[in-house]
């Protein structure tokens, strides 16, 4: 299974949250953050689960977990503005 994070963050805040995002490795471990290249400031973390029950944890920990509010700030949108979803695979 596969959670799909996605977010934009504005110009202006860019910077702002790169620097923050490069701040804590460890906040990143067992996922893969990456910014579109068509689109600057959109960005989408790929993360694995092994099952549903997982995928929700891992849900659960992205929203309400360590300093995650802090990057909201940033955020287009807000809190409303990270957007997850779960792929299972099909094949």
């Amino acid at each position: 299974m596969i959670l799909f994070c996605e977010y934009a963050i504005p110009e202006e805040h860019r910077s702002a949250f790169l620097e923050w995002a490069a701040a804590d490795p460890a906040r990143w471990e067992g996922a893969e953050l990456a910014e579109n290249v068509a689109q600057p400031g959109v960005f989408v973390e790929l993360r694995r689960a092994s099952d549903e029950a997982e995928a929700a944890r891992i849900t659960k920990e992205r929203r309400d977990g360590r300093s995650w509010a802090e990057m909201e700030k940033w955020v287009k949108g807000g809190r409303e503005g990270l957007r997850i979803w779960t792929f299972r695979p099909v094949i």
